[in-house]
């Protein structure tokens, strides 16, 4: 099963994953808080870095995807009308986290 972990104080992320819940029809990711005990235990020593504030973290097989990326990639595995946005998970992080930084202050509730 495929595992999304975000921040659970984080207005932005919460909504994020309230709509991927709603598009996965077919039960295949667990949604789990990054401050939860799976988490701390996952992401420990030099993995804690992926346990920052307002993050979405998308772990695919062996793959890792954060934040904008993470989203992204989601999006263009639910096969609904968002994909077609999901498509930009190809871009790399530092040019599209921005925008998701932007989008986790400017919704804050």
């Amino acid at each position: 099963m495929k595992r999304v972990f975000y921040d659970d104080n984080c207005p932005f992320c919460i909504k994020v994953v309230n709509m991927l819940k709603k598009m996965d029809k077919k039960n295949q990711y667990t949604f789990s808080s990054l401050n939860g005990t799976k988490a701390k235990t996952l992401f420990a020593g030099n993995y804690g870095f992926l346990r920052k504030k307002k993050s979405i973290v998308f772990l695919e097989g062996k793959r890792v995807w954060v934040r904008a990326n993470a989203v992204l990639r989601l999006f263009w595995l639910t096969k609904t009308r968002w994909k077609y946005l999901g498509a930009l998970f190809v871009i790399p992080g530092f040019l599209i986290n921005p925008f998701y930084r932007l989008g986790a202050l400017l919704i804050r509730h």
